[in-house]
């Protein structure tokens, strides 16, 4: 196993620094941090702690994603931490302003922990000019996170796959949890390019029913809740365990090359390509990722998916405005799309109860040989 390098940046400036977490791509993100001299304080998902953190510090009206940033930073301030780090944003999604919002609540606070913004600054984002990293360990950490990203991307998919016809409940997470265990400590490309050739591998050990045939549901929306797990109450590991191979449509090595004009791993639609799909149901831009909701679910409908479930946080507006539209391609191409929305109020047990009688219907639907996906996949054995 690798030891950890011991990066130094040109400013001379140390310190920690807190990255909002985006599930298991947290992971990744830490070697962009580390290559600036700094040290990553960050985790895969939201704590409670936190969310009661956010909530306490913010106004009912703002959405579960900022309430969840928000908390997560007055953790890490409590942590001693320095500074923190976010993704910025244009357009018409609130995320353009909410960098600056928490920064106003922490210093109403007494808080010190400074907010960096990551995107539409010229080629090198402020954080980096002020950390000024040397330009080849810059390149190293890059591309090593970049390996990390599509390592992570694999072990996603291949759990996707395995948990509806898994055996024994729950291996194939104890199985994903310790390959994301082992990738966080390797700090070598070379070393996460051979372990990314070992990971197939050590998911074909997992025993399985051949000849079960799942329900294939797409996940669309928002992509904190998208991501997180604490915001989603776990709902891949929920929905594979019913008997779902899901298909989560926020892939970071997806997105990175569709910002750079660069494939990275699996080919990726482009943003126009997307626009031309959704067209005919969005002709105007709203936001956010609602753009990837409306075209995602038509590919799907095409591709032969049983449904979609559309994620979003209460009130965000991108995606609570293609609600009708979604609506319409569900009825249009036949293809079920479920709704749910998430706040602090939210019920374990209610999503449990909704994703259950969906299902259900699903089922069903299946049997009666009904819509695209019982044509492709014929009916449902169990």
């Amino acid at each position: 196993m690798a030891v950890k390098k011991n990066y130094r940046n040109k400013s001379g400036r140390t310190g920690r620094m807190a990255i909002p977490n985006l599930g298991n791509y947290t992971i990744a993100l830490d070697c962009a941090v580390r290559c600036m001299g700094l040290e990553p304080w960050s985790s895969t998902a939201t704590s409670n702690h936190a969310m009661k953190l956010g909530i306490a510090s913010a106004r009912d009206s703002l959405c579960l994603p900022f309430k969840a940033h928000l908390g997560h930073f007055i953790e890490a301030d409590n942590a001693g931490c320095e500074h923190a780090i976010m993704v910025n944003s244009t357009g018409t999604c609130r995320l353009t302003y909410y960098r600056v919002l928490i920064e106003n609540i922490l210093r109403e606070q007494g808080r010190k922990i400074r907010i960096w913004g990551l995107g539409f600054d010229g080629f090198k984002p402020p954080v980096f000019r002020y950390f000024d990293p040397g330009f080849f360990q810059f390149v190293v950490a890059v591309r090593l996170m970049i390996e990390k990203i599509l390592t992570i991307d694999t072990i996603e998919t291949l759990a996707w796959q395995k948990r509806p016809a898994e055996y024994s409940t729950g291996e194939t997470s104890r199985v994903m949890k310790q390959c994301l265990e082992e990738l966080a400590a390797l700090d070598e490309r070379r070393e996460v390019k051979k372990f990314h050739t070992a990971v197939k591998e050590r998911f074909n050990g997992i025993k399985t029913d051949a000849s079960f045939r799942p329900l294939y549901i797409g996940l669309i929306g928002e992509v904190s809740v998208l991501r997180d797990l604490q915001l989603n109450q776990n709902i891949e590991q929920i929905l594979g365990h019913m008997g779902c191979e899901v298909r989560n449509f926020f892939l970071l090595g997806a997105e990175l090359g569709n910002l750079f004009g660069i494939s990275f791993g699996e080919k990726a639609l482009t943003t126009k390509q997307l626009a031309k799909t959704a067209f005919p149901y969005l002709k105007n831009p709203v936001g956010g990722h609602a753009l990837d909701s409306v075209a995602r679910t038509i590919l799907c409908a095409r591709d032969g998916f049983d449904a979609m479930i559309h994620l979003c946080p209460a009130g965000c507006m991108p995606e609570v405005s293609v609600r009708p539209i979604l609506s319409a391609v569900s009825r249009d191409k036949d293809i079920p799309v479920l709704e749910i929305s998430f706040d602090e109020h939210t019920s374990a047990t209610g999503i449990i109860t909704r994703l259950e009688a969906f299902i259900d219907i699903l089922k069903d639907r299946r049997r009666r040989g009904l819509g695209p996906a019982a044509l492709k996949h014929g009916r449902i054995v169990s």
